[in-house]
C-alpha cells in the first residue's frame, strides 16, 4: 500500500478516536465545571461532587439499578451457561437452529419487547411490577450470555472432558474441573454484558418498573425533562472511572478484550501483550 493510503487510513482511525473519546472527556471536565449547563467560562469546582452526595437523588437510583442489574446478570450468567452447555448435546444442525432461535430477541428493538411483555403481564394480572420487570430484563439479556459462552464451547478442545469420564469422573465433577475452566472467559463475559445491557435498558425500565420506582436511566429521563443538572455529570465521571478500574484489574488477572469476547484463542492472554 501507499504511504498516501496508510497516511489517510491513520487520520481515519484519529478521527474515529477522538469522535469516540472527546464525549466521555467532555463529560468528565464538566463535571468540575462551575456552571451548571457545562458553558464556558471553565471554572474549577467540585461542588457537584458534593451536590451528589448530598441531596441529589441520583446515588440511590444508582444503586438500585446496580443492584438488579446483578441480579439479572447472575442469572442470566447461570441459565446461559446451563443453556449452552444443554446444546452441545444436541447434533450439530439441530444445535445450529435453537442458537439462531435463541439469538432472536437481540434484533427484536427493546421498545416492541417491553410492550410486548407488559401486554402479557397485564393479562395475567402482573402488571408493572419488580418480578415483569426482571423477566423482561432477563429474556433481553440471556442470549448475549448464550452467545459468549456458546462460543467458547465451540473454541475450547473437547478431549479434556471425554478423557475425564474414561476416568471414572462423575459429571459434575467434569463440569466444574474441566468444562468450566474452559468456558470461563466466555462466562464473564456473558456477565458483563447482561450486566452493562442490563444497566442501560432505559425502554424496558420505563415501561415494566413498578409505579414510583425510579431506576438510574428513569431518572435521567425525568430530570433531563425537568431541566438539566450538572450532578449528573459528576455521577457519569465516576461510572467511567469505575470502568476503567474493572478493565485494568481483568488485565491485572491475565484476561484481555480477545480473549473474553473470543476473539483469541486462548483463555487468557499471555504475558507482555
Amino acid at each position: 500500500m501507499s504511504k498516501g493510503f496508510n497516511r489517510v487510513m491513520m487520520v481515519c482511525l484519529w478521527l474515529v478516536l477522538a469522535f469516540v473519546y472527546i464525549p466521555i472527556v467532555a463529560i468528565i471536565g464538566m463535571s468540575f465545571n462551575d456552571t451548571p449547563y457545562g458553558m464556558f467560562p471553565y471554572i474549577f469546582t467540585t461542588r457537584w461532587y458534593t451536590t451528589l452526595f448530598t441531596t441529589s437523588n441520583l446515588p440511590g437510583a444508582c444503586w438500585l439499578s446496580l443492584k438488579f442489574s446483578l441480579l439479572v446478570a447472575v442469572s442470566a450468567v447461570v441459565i446461559g451457561t446451563l443453556t449452552s452447555y444443554g446444546l452441545q448435546a444436541c447434533s450439530p444442525r439441530v444445535a445450529k437452529r435453537m442458537n439462531s432461535l435463541i439469538q432472536m430477541p437481540i434484533i427484536i428493538p427493546w421498545l416492541v419487547t417491553s410492550i410486548s411483555i407488559l401486554l402479557l403481564a397485564t393479562f395475567v394480572g402482573a402488571g408493572r411490577s419488580y418480578p415483569t420487570m426482571y423477566l423482561g430484563n432477563l429474556i433481553v439479556v440471556l442470549p448475549y450470555v448464550v452467545l459468549l459462552v456458546n462460543a467458547r464451547f465451540q473454541e475450547m478442545d473437547r478431549t479434556p472432558e471425554a478423557a475425564a469420564r474414561l476416568l471414572g469422573a462423575s459429571p459434575a465433577r467434569v463440569f466444574w474441573d474441566v468444562t468450566m475452566p474452559g468456558i470461563l472467559p466466555g462466562v464473564l463475559a456473558g456477565g458483563i454484558m447482561a450486566l452493562i445491557v442490563c444497566f442501560n435498558s432505559f425502554a424496558l425500565q420505563y415501561y415494566l418498573a413498578p409505579v414510583a420506582v425510579q431506576t438510574l436511566p428513569v431518572t435521567v429521563f425525568t430530570r433531563i425533562k425537568s431541566g438539566y443538572q450538572a450532578d449528573l455529570n459528576a455521577l457519569s465521571a465516576i461510572i467511567i472511572l469505575v470502568a476503567i478500574i474493572i478493565v485494568v484489574l481483568f488485565s491485572r488477572m491475565g484476561y484481555s478484550a480477545g480473549s473474553l469476547f473470543g476473539m483469541s484463542s486462548g483463555s487468557k492472554a499471555k504475558k507482555g501483550e
